[in-house]
């Protein structure tokens, strides 16, 4: 039995995506990632709900950003931090550390609502890789985008002297902003 069930997600997996995924075979295969993501995120935002991410850091021997690297903090740094904070009702502090938390929080709440109602259905409502094809000129876009995020959370960082997302004896921080 458990073998016929992996020939069918096998078989559904390589099958053409115009079929959208409608088999009845098919949606067991999707519904356990599903059902993993709505328990992995909630676990981790009740986490992080809990649980300070300086303080439960602070037992590490080396700081873990990349921003202790460089110098310059990178597109998601002070996120659990600003995460924690805004789980705990602290928009202000939220948008200090890092402001791309309000948006990360809306996507996995949309994803989370989605695949609830999904299960619940017991169909896929939503297939994201008939939206999200890959191609060069969105590759491209998605770099760009990346880069101009980059650029706009260095800027703030440095505008608004935030050391504890800045490392002044980094490479970087010490080629571009002295």
């Amino acid at each position: 039995m458990n073998r016929l069930a992996n020939e069918n997600c096998a078989d559904a997996y390589s099958r053409n995506n115009a079929t959208l995924g409608q088999e009845s075979h098919c949606y067991p295969c999707r519904l356990v990632p599903r059902f993993a993501f709505i328990v992995s995120a909630s676990a981790t935002l009740l986490f992080l709900r809990y649980v300070d991410p300086v303080v439960a850091g602070s037992w590490l021997p080396f700081h873990p950003s990349c921003g202790a690297i460089t110098g310059l903090p990178c597109i998601f740094c002070g996120m659990m931090r600003s995460l924690h904070l805004l789980l705990n009702g602290d928009f202000i502090g939220a948008i200090y550390f890092n402001w791309l938390a309000f948006p990360f929080l809306g996507a996995i709440i949309f994803l989370l609502a989605l695949f609830a109602m999904e299960i619940a259905k017991g169909r896929v409502i939503w297939r994201l890789s008939m939206i999200l094809r890959v191609t060069r000129s969105r590759l491209t876009v998605f770099g760009l985008s990346l880069l101009l995020l980059w650029t706009l959370q260095t800027y703030l960082a440095v505008s608004q002297h935030k050391p504890e997302l800045l490392n002044t004896r980094g490479p970087l921080y010490v080629l571009f902003v002295r």
